[in-house]
């Protein structure tokens, strides 16, 4: 019965949808030659020298027709030109330029080789034609970080976090401090689609959120998209972010490594099947309980507490291969597998706790070449996160557990027309989740919640994206995505009297629809190319948001459970317009854009006293609140990308409102991650062959927050009267940390390296929440309420040693 529902939503919107559009297309080709005038196609890949690796994002820019393009994440490129002769650059920071003259006659495919800028002695001047994509691409609010750039960042412990980086760029916000939740231009934390190799991974925390799942060594490059995303990517409505990871080396076979104050990691990767492939192995692991006890014991007054059972650390393992079947078919797998664990006891009274969590993931690449204009890509995945919260004290015992897994197929058709790039394509994926799952027994007697029983639903879309020059200087990309929502059975509905108690079961079987939506969703971008180096572009998106995180925390937490879209619970709809202006300084290497943006958020969630509460207590809608939220602002961006000296410097001032009609008596207030300002400054230097460092200022508002206005005392008891909702600020947040890297070992088939950090350089104690203390004698009704501040990280130095052979 399942297996027809899903073939039978295929068949719907697969073979009578796209098969349409199809259609069309090859309708539209017949017809194209005879509105453009016939072109041909220059295809090939861009190649690391030395390692002969392939290259992504690397810029390919025809001097002659001022069109250009990047290389894709498998390095290779497309460009559609007229016959002649054409003057091509391909350039890449941190390698040199190759200029090289093409006499176009018919259809060519070639492989470039760059090779790194080495400096050894004296001043190296470099040209900064890797800034052309700034200004050329139809992409808006992006931002990429390669391996490299990530690794010469200052880190906290020794760890650096492709996704706290990312907080460093204009419109992006820390969740808390030290976290890897982030809000992006006034979304939550929940509304960003994280891409690790095309797959979703839902909570990319370890740590409680201070470090992400993603190993640095293993991640290649990670970027991010804010506005004009395309239509291949949805289901959040804040941003798009893709961690692409690093596949292993076709030549020979290297180890990596690093050993820091709180973990190490160590990675092996080489050639397969004589270089026709690639393979990688990596893990991590944290080794806290060494030296967090010997630290807690000579600070704490009493020891009794602590137990040899007492434990805490995470670990994960990545895996990844690439191959090449044919010319013209290539495959690349990848698999993820982390975990946390922590465990409390005390023995003196019988007490147990232990919290574990994590992900995991698998995806398969298909990568078909169908002609010299022309691929399918198709991508099969597999996801899964889980909490499982258990806990004892003498005869009473708990458990809670919650989970979400997905089973997701992707595939997409690319086709080059002239000057039109198309890519059309479906998507599907199973979900299926457990809120929460609790138990509880208190010596014989079993404690019965009625907590939500799994839910299922399939969430699938069809998408159209074209880039299409319509002059020399305005170009299009457009495109469409229509996205379906159907959440079915099986399913068990408790129904509750007033009292709270179960009164009756529903049971809704396979297949069984409970709530079906359905969203068009258009993007579009405009690009006016004033000149080589001077662009204007303007987009509008709009997104459909099918799955929610119930949390009632400012914090991402590991408990914190998602929750599909039913029939008390509307799909999140996000509506964005942005107009950006883009510029390049070639002589001195900079690039400079700013952008204003105005986002609208309909159907916004409040889940007031979270998701377990709700199972325990009272119906869904009962601890629901849905109202809408807007935010707007302007992001002003200056970066550095070539020389010596590099880095960023970014600023975004914003504002971010919500409204709820069962919260702040449905007036307007902010929302609690609004801050007005938000002030990053980024710097990277190479002093010589052997050290580098690098440095970060960070300058933040105070997030909102409510606190009490007034306090009485009735009946001896303390009574608090709130004020409007967020009406209070926490001091501003401000922070330096600086980094130095010393090269100890530079042979040809060895390197190793020394990293010092220093988190938090002058010790500034930012507030990480607020609490109040009450003193006097109530009797005398004599009160005194302080505001007490806590602070989280003070000033942290780590070292840590990385080394590659």
């Amino acid at each position: 019965m399942r297996g027809y529902f899903l073939l039978n939503i295929f068949y719907r919107f697969y073979f009578r949808i796209i098969g349409r559009i199809q259609l069309c297309i090859l309708f539209l080709f017949l017809f194209l030659p005879q509105l453009f005038p016939q072109e041909l196609l220059i295809r090939g890949k861009v190649i690391d020298k030395t390692t002969n690796q392939i290259l992504k994002s690397v810029s390919v820019h025809d001097k002659t027709s001022f069109r250009g393009t990047v290389t894709d994440d498998s390095g290779s490129f497309k460009i559609s030109l007229p016959a002649g002769q054409h003057n091509i650059e391909f350039s890449y920071t941190g390698f040199e330029r190759v200029d090289t003259t093409i006499n176009l006659f018919e259809n060519i495919e070639i492989s470039i080789y760059l090779n790194p800028f080495t400096v050894s002695v004296g001043e190296v001047t470099i040209t900064a034609d890797g800034l052309k994509d700034h200004v050329s691409s139809p992409l808006m609010g992006s931002f990429t970080l390669t391996n490299k750039e990530m690794m010469k960042l200052p880190s906290l412990l020794g760890e650096t976090d492709p996704l706290k980086l990312l907080q460093l760029t204009p419109g992006v916000q820390a969740g808390s401090e030290g976290g890897i939740g982030f809000y992006v231009r006034g979304g939550g934390t929940d509304q960003n689609l994280i891409l690790y190799d095309n797959t979703i991974i839902y909570n990319p925390g370890h740590l409680l959120g201070f470090f992400s799942v993603f190993n640095p060594e293993i991640i290649k490059d990670v970027s991010i998209i804010k506005s004009g995303i395309p239509a291949q990517y949805g289901g959040k409505i804040s941003s798009v972010i893709k961690l692409n990871s690093y596949k292993g080396n076709r030549d020979s076979v290297e180890v990596m490594g690093s050993m820091g104050i709180i973990s190490s990691r160590i990675s092996i990767d080489g050639p397969l099947f004589k270089g026709k492939g690639t393979f990688i192995l990596g893990a991590r692991r944290t080794y806290l309980e060494l030296f967090v006890e010997p630290i807690v014991r000579l600070g704490a007054k009493s020891t009794s507490f602590i137990n040899k059972q007492n434990n805490y650390n995470f670990y994960d393992f990545n895996t990844g291969a690439s191959l090449k079947i044919t010319n013209v078919d290539f495959f690349s797998f990848s698999a993820y597998h982390g975990r946390d664990k922590y465990r409390m006891g005390q023995a003196g009274i019988k007490q147990e706790n232990s919290l574990e969590w994590g992900n995991s993931m698998a995806s398969l690449l298909w990568n078909h070449k169908i002609s010299e204009k022309g691929e399918l890509n198709t991508n099969i995945s597999w996801t899964r996160y889980e909490f499982d919260l258990s806990g004892s004290q003498s005869d009473y015992s708990y458990g809670l557990f919650s989970s979400v897994m997905d089973y997701s197929l992707k595939s997409d058709l690319s086709i080059e027309k002239n000057r039109m790039k198309i890519t059309t394509g479906l998507e599907l994926t199973n979900h299926s989740f457990i809120p929460n799952r609790i138990n509880a027994q208190a010596g014989n007697l079993i404690l019965d919640f009625g907590q939500f029983s799994a839910m299922k639903a399939l969430e699938g879309a069809i998408f159209f994206d074209d880039e299409l020059p319509v002059t020399s200087r305005l170009s299009i990309a457009g495109g469409f995505r229509f996205s379906f929502f159907n959440h079915h059975g099986p399913y068990s509905k408790f129904v509750k009297n007033m009292l709270g108690q179960i009164t009756d079961t529903l049971f809704y079987p396979r297949g069984k629809s409970l709530a079906f939506f359905a969203n068009p969703e258009p993007r579009l971008v405009l690009k006016y190319q004033i000149n080589d180096n001077t662009s204007l572009k303007a987009s509008y998106m709009r997104i459909a948001q099918y799955i929610h995180l119930a949390t009632s925390a400012t914090a991402s937490l590991p408990t914190d459970s998602w929750i599909p879209s039913t029939s008390k619970l509307k799909p999140l709809v996000g509506d964005q317009l942005s107009m950006g202006y883009f510029r390049n300084f070639p002589k001195k290497g900079l690039e400079f854009s700013t952008e204003i943006y105005y986002k609208k958020m309909n159907n916004q969630l409040e889940f007031l006293r979270g998701v377990i509460n709700t199972s325990i207590v009272g119906n869904m809608e009962d601890n629901l609140a849905i109202g809408n939220g807007q935010s707007y602002g302007v992001e002003l961006y200056l970066r550095k990308k070539i020389g010596n000296s590099t880095g960023w410097l970014s600023y975004t001032l914003s504002r971010t409102e919500q409204k709820f009609d069962e919260i702040n008596a449905g007036f307007v207030y902010p929302a609690k991650y609004d801050r007005r300002h938000d002030i990053s400054l980024t710097l990277i230097r190479t002093f010589n062959e052997k050290w580098s460092g690098s440095a970060v200022f960070i300058y933040i508002s105070g997030n909102a927050f409510t606190m009490p206005v007034g306090r009485y005392i009735i009946q001896g008891n303390i009574v608090n009267q709130y004020g409007d909702v967020n009406s209070f600020r926490m001091p501003p947040y401000h922070r330096m940390d600086v980094s130095m890297t010393r090269k100890i070992i530079t042979r040809k088939n060895w390197s190793s390296e020394l990293i010092f950090s220093i988190y938090n350089i002058y010790n500034r104690a930012n507030p990480y929440f607020i609490y109040f203390e009450a003193a006097g004698d109530l009797e005398k009704y004599s009160l005194e309420i302080k505001a007490v501040e806590v602070s989280l990280f003070p000033l942290i130095p780590s070292v840590s040693w990385s080394f590659k052979f």
